[in-house]
């Protein structure tokens, strides 16, 4: 194992299997209206297209992360890029909304893979501060994808044939199969363990107070993440009037936040460490939310609103990598299951955040500005009140 995280090319390709998940809906979305008019079917119906990809990523996590704990981080992600691919094909040809819904549940299943084991083969080679600065550059890359993937997907769909950008899929993820086949280590087996061994790590994980303690930091800080990515268009657009190109710098400032964030972490976690950075994210989580709240209530305008939700995301650049680093760390034998359940822990917040958040029919700041500054203030709560002290033991 190296003691040292350095940059290389690996690390960005790494990153991207990271966002082959979040991609598969990114890129989608902009191409909604034309599912619905080409399998003539209603708006509602075609949600389901995007919800079953997220239910394929929460449950394929399960399954990858004991299977290469097992066998081995090569077959396993290879053997999901390869679902991955197959399923994209198939979606695209699709004449049925019920059929595009199961091959696009399948998609999910196989970008799983890539989520899950990308941040367990960092923790194979790194561990603690090493592995954050590894992780904060993989996460530079991931806070850029909401950003860049609806633009992408946007002039994809202005040619009017729903069906290319699933051919994209299936392209990028045999570019990813044939980049893992020949860059991903296999990886050394234990002859002495099998896989119900390896599944029952679940329960050691779950039981270990710190790590869901280091797991509720990162759902927290994602659930303020999920309506600056879902609802802010309704705001900034809706509700403050700005023009879509506006809206769209505004949307890359916020997540640049979060790209300067763990760019920041990468250069001063080995020095700093991990506990005093983690303080410094949820300090500046808690600031930004609460600064959102209070010009809200004020009236304050786009500003009020666009600056705090920056230092939001820049707090949550450090907390996210150090709270994987931290946790991944502690499970050196099951770092796919460790991976598997911070991979289901973001898909269901983020599920669950976004479904109360389409409830809600007026395009006002108030409950996007309560959701950030709630979360930014329970996560420095969790921190500072009991995490920090129980950090020093780790």
């Amino acid at each position: 194992m190296s003691t040292q995280a350095k940059f290389t090319w690996f690390i960005p390709f790494l990153g991207a299997l990271s966002a082959l998940g979040p991609l598969s809906n990114d890129l989608y979305v902009p191409s909604l209206p034309l599912v619905a008019a080409g399998l003539d079917a209603g708006g509602g119906a075609v949600q389901l297209t995007l919800s079953t990809v997220l239910l394929g990523l929460s449950l394929g996590a399960l399954i990858y992360g004991p299977l290469s704990d097992q066998y081995g981080r090569k077959p396993v992600l290879a053997a999901g890029l390869a679902v991955y691919v197959v399923a994209g094909l198939f979606a695209a040809q699709a004449e049925q909304l019920a059929t595009l819904v199961a091959w696009r549940f399948l998609q999910g299943l196989g970008a799983s893979s890539g989520g899950v084991l990308a941040r367990a083969i960092v923790l194979d080679q790194w561990r603690g501060e090493q592995a954050s600065r590894a992780l904060s550059w993989m996460a530079m890359v991931t806070f850029l994808s909401p950003v860049l993937a609806p633009l992408i997907g946007g002039y994809i769909a202005a040619f009017g044939h729903w069906p290319t950008i699933l051919w994209i899929h299936a392209a990028a993820g045999a570019v990813c199969l044939a980049i893992a086949l020949t860059a991903v280590q296999s990886g050394a087996r234990n002859p002495d363990s099998h896989l119900l061994q390896r599944i029952a790590a679940y329960r050691v994980i779950l039981r270990d107070r710190h790590a869901l303690g280091y797991m509720g930091c990162t759902a927290l800080g994602f659930v303020g993440v999920v309506p600056l990515i879902s609802n802010s268009s309704f705001v900034f657009v809706n509700y403050f009037g700005l023009e879509p190109q506006a809206y769209g710098l505004c949307l890359s400032l916020i997540m640049l936040g979060g790209s300067f964030g763990a760019f920041i972490n990468s250069r001063s976690v080995a020095q700093v460490g991990i506990t005093k950075l983690i303080g410094v994210g949820t300090a500046s989580m808690a600031i930004g939310g609460t600064l959102a709240l209070i010009a809200t209530l004020a009236g304050a305008g786009v500003l009020g609103i666009l600056l705090p939700s920056v230092l939001y995301m820049f707090g949550v650049g450090f907390v996210f990598a150090n709270s994987m680093a931290r946790t991944m760390s502690r499970f050196p034998d099951s770092m796919g299951a460790a991976s598997a359940v911070f991979g289901v822990n973001q898909f269901l917040i983020g599920g669950l955040v976004a479904a109360g958040l389409s409830l809600l029919s007026e395009p006002s700041p108030l409950p996007l500005a309560l959701t950030v500054a709630g979360a930014g203030v329970a996560c420095a709560a969790l921190w500072w009140g009991w995490l920090v002290h129980a950090a020093t033991t780790d």
